[in-house]
């Protein structure tokens, strides 16, 4: 977290703006969740030192499993008479096993009955063997590589070792705990938190001096005597421990959302009807109501406002849903529609109902394709209320976006406005949604990659032989608009050939760091959209 620290670097160069970028991104997906679990005081600290992130984070250190190292720890290691000292941990510069190679030197000078077991492989290997041999400590330190079983090691030592740089957490040092061998480390991870909570070690600073000082002092301790120290360390770090934890925060945490859910049934009229029963219904004027249209055992519902008078329309399409867990129809922006110039209709992405998913792309399921029959209603809708295509703006962000681009190959003719929006969902920044779109929606990944066109527009483009009106609006200071989504869609679309029908695509960059992904205003959005519509 302290590497997105943007203020080291000069306010006018590219890595000022770049890790500003990246630190807004990432404050504002923690500022997102409901609850944050933290594995040690430390990260909690760095989560409030450089986010000042502090209501809803809870503390559950990382587990191990108690028994199973217990048991591991009888194995035998080969006999010596010396006193042991085991270190773990990736041979590289950040786990600094240097500090405790220049103290070994240091502690050889008083005694030489010990010994130094490396447990551990990477690119400092040979540094620290050059080390060794150069300073006369091949009989006092040993790199022994990788152990799959290194509790036996920890539990004959005098003390564990660290002299890490920076630890999230450190298994090591609980598993030394848990064995009742004592510590000394680094104040990294939940070093300090263990030595003050169990008295089970000593903490230094990074200097050899002090190192060598703690290692004599546990060597002799170990001359005096030979019983092993019990550090009542209890279940605290024990797998059941963790789970039990865990369990408490997740239902704390919907048990809060579902108190303060903003997501509410709204409060509009609704009516139902079959697929086969739509070319028979007549829509109603002048009243704001929900039809829901159940076809294929699919429900499909829209928001309808068809003001008598207001000839000029505008179809909304849903961004993310930020609480997931959808349960009734949501329609963003439906607070709009009081104030709008023009009849509305807002549109449900069925997809999202599907395993309690936040966004869903209209992906659908397998062969069922929801967007593509969302919009063949929504056209049958539109010749109800007696609205031409051509006076349709079909307006999206984000998720909404990519939508509305897709639903516009549909409805030929009306005129998309999209604001921010996803062009590849294969490259959308938040991969995990994407995974669980396509892990709720197909049965597996070969089946979802057959429909390359739902999760691409230009691929869709190419399948439908048609490019709707688009104006396409990026924040240039939102990366995963520009860069990962606009960049790719134009490079992509130059390629695309045998179009029949092409309308025009305009780009409009902005250039507003404050917002990022987030979109247009509402009397942006809508000045925009009216003067599309020629509407005063």
């Amino acid at each position: 977290m302290s590497e997105l620290n943007y203020n080291i670097f000069a306010p006018t160069t590219l890595e000022y703006f770049g890790t500003k970028q990246e630190y807004n991104t990432q404050k504002s997906v923690f500022e997102a969740f409901d609850s944050i679990v933290v594995i040690s005081e430390v990260v909690k600290k760095a989560l409030t030192d450089n986010f000042e992130i502090t209501e809803n984070v809870y503390e559950i250190p990382n587990s191990v499993d108690v028994a199973k190292i217990k048991r591991l720890s009888e194995e035998p290691i080969e006999p010596t008479d010396k006193n042991i000292f085991t270190t773990l941990g990736r041979l590289d510069e950040n786990k600094n096993q240097m500090l405790l190679l220049k103290a070994a030197k240091i502690v050889k000078n008083v005694r030489n009955d010990f010994i130094i077991y490396i447990l551990g492989d990477g690119e400092k290997k040979n540094e620290l063997q050059e080390f060794i041999d150069n300073n006369n400590l091949n009989d006092n330190v040993k790199i022994l590589g990788f152990k799959d079983n290194p509790y036996p090691y920890i539990k004959n030592s005098v003390a564990s070792v660290l002299t890490s740089k920076s630890e999230g957490f450190s298994l090591a040092l609980v598993e030394s705990v848990t064995l009742n061998t004592p510590i000394i480390s680094t104040n990294v991870g939940i070093a300090k938190e263990l030595i003050e909570k169990y008295n089970c070690g000593t903490l230094i600073d990074y200097d050899e001096d002090e190192l060598s000082k703690a290692m004599l002092n546990y060597i002799n301790m170990s001359d005096l005597n030979d019983v092993k120290m019990n550090f009542n360390i209890g279940n605290e770090f024990d797998i059941q421990s963790e789970l039990e934890k865990t369990l408490a925060v997740i239902e704390k945490t919907i048990d809060i959302k579902n108190a303060k859910n903003k997501l509410k049934i709204l409060p509009y009229p609704v009516e139902k009807i079959d697929y086969y029963d739509l070319d028979d219904y007549k829509i109603k004027n002048d009243l704001m109501y929900i039809l829901e249209i159940k076809k294929d055992n699919v429900k499909y519902e829209y928001l309808i406002n068809r003001k008598t008078g207001f000839d000029k329309l505008i179809v909304f399409n849903n961004g993310a849903i930020a609480s997931g867990n959808v349960k009734f129809p949501i329609f963003q922006r439906h607070s709009w529609a009081s104030i709008l110039k023009t009849s509305a209709i807002f549109c449900m992405d069925p997809t999202i109902y599907e395993n309690d998913l936040s966004a869903g792309w209209g992906v659908g399921k397998n062969d069922s394709y929801y967007l593509e029959t969302s919009s063949k209603i929504l056209k049958k809708l539109i010749s109800k209320i007696n609205i031409k295509l051509e006076d349709t703006v079909i307006y999206g962000t984000s998720a909404g976006g990519f939508l509305s681009i897709q639903m516009g190959i549909y409805l030929k003719g009306a005129t998309v406005v999209a604001d921010n929006s996803q062009l590849d969902i294969s490259n959308w920044a938040f991969i995990s949604a994407v995974d669980s779109v396509i892990n709720s929606c197909f049965d597996n990944i070969s089946e979802a990659l057959k429909y390359s066109e739902r999760f691409n527009v230009v691929d869709a483009f190419i399948k439908n032989n048609y490019v709707p009106k688009i104006y396409l609006h990026i924040n240039l200071c939102s990366k995963v608009d520009n860069t990962m989504q606009l960049v790719p869609f134009l490079q992509k679309i130059e390629n695309m050939k045998n179009v029949k029908e092409y309308n025009n695509i305009e780009v409009i960059l902005h250039y507003e760091e404050t917002k990022g992904h987030d979109g247009l205003s509402q009397e942006e959005a809508l000045n925009f959209i009216y003067k599309i519509l020629n509407v005063n």
